[in-house]
């Protein structure tokens, strides 16, 4: 599937959810990516946190060790605002659990990182 190059006005979708968060028996950021790619998005990101809590308010934090479970991730989505809006109902069947964002963007440069 070939990747589009996005200019000017977009929006950022982001993902809120745990590291140890499961789709049927597969990692829900992996099963995320996937979709996403599927449903055509210009570009995903999951990035994940070395420490955060949510509406439990349970501290979740790497050890000094680097050990840890259910570490914060973020899945970041980026993509004009149509395409954005379309993805709105496969992340409701995906993510039970946690918080979902959007938010306007301008996109100043979309380049390769290769």
């Amino acid at each position: 599937m070939a990747a589009r190059k996005l200019e000017g006005t977009a929006q950022a979708l982001q993902i809120f959810i745990g590291d140890d968060d499961l789709w049927e028996t597969e990692p829900l950021h992996r099963v995320l990516v996937h979709r996403l790619r599927l449903a055509g998005v210009a570009g995903v990101t999951v990035t994940r946190g070395i420490a955060g809590f949510g509406l439990s308010g349970q501290i979740r934090a790497a050890d000094r060790l680097g050990g840890a479970t259910d570490l914060p991730l973020v899945v970041t989505v980026i993509d004009i605002p149509e395409r954005i809006a379309s993805l709105l109902p496969l992340i409701d069947e995906l993510v039970e659990d946690g918080l979902v964002i959007r938010f306007d963007v301008e996109i100043l440069r979309h380049q390769d990182a290769n």
